[in-house]
């Protein structure tokens, strides 16, 4: 990926940087299923081990012309209140590779209810008695909370940075600019 560009969140007393960085996340999810987008990876460079938040930086990877593309959207355009939109950048020689991927944990005891009781056909009872709340499963990454466009609801999206050897041939990322197989360069 040879070129790049930024989203830094702004400083605003009223709104924590957390927020602003779901919300411009969110708004780049939107942009990228709009577009149908599988050639912009994202990560996020401000990433420290052991933190539960991503940082104050998204940068977005791919061709110049597609992040010129994405970065010229009209709900991209609206980003500059919240956020210090760069222009594209080339990506510096010599850089490492990184996969930034979604890690979706069993972390819902009651969706897991619903499956079983919808696969084994057993009632509300039996599925408390063979799931309880303790089977909840957290994971210790750092993500990012977005609403579902189809139920409304708060979901939390964890994204794991993993370093990679080497830069993978592969170059196909998800609406969310995530893939957990192809890199992006990190520096």
């Amino acid at each position: 990926m040879l070129f790049y560009a930024e989203l830094r969140v702004r400083e605003n007393p009223e709104i924590s940087p957390q927020v602003i960085l779901n919300m411009l996340f969110e708004k780049l999810h939107l942009i990228l299923a709009e577009q149908g987008r599988s050639d912009v990876g994202i990560s996020f460079p401000d990433v420290k081990n052991g933190q539960k938040n991503l940082g104050k930086i998204i940068r977005l990877h791919g061709e110049k012309n597609t992040l010129d593309d994405v970065l010229s959207h009209p709900l991209a355009e609206r980003m500059g209140d919240y956020a210090e939109v760069g222009r594209t950048r080339k990506t510096p020689d010599n850089t490492d590779y990184c996969v930034v991927s979604r890690v979706q944990a069993k972390s819902s005891p009651e969706r897991l209810r619903r499956r079983s009781m919808k696969r084994h056909g057993i009632s509300m009872e039996q599925a408390v008695e063979k799931i309880p709340d303790s089977a909840a499963e957290m994971l210790e990454l750092p993500f990012i909370t977005l609403s579902s466009r189809s139920t409304g609801q708060k979901f939390r999206l964890y994204i794991r940075h993993k370093k990679a050897d080497a830069e993978s041939e592969n170059k196909v990322f998800s609406s969310y600019g995530l893939s957990p197989v192809s890199t992006v360069p990190w520096f």
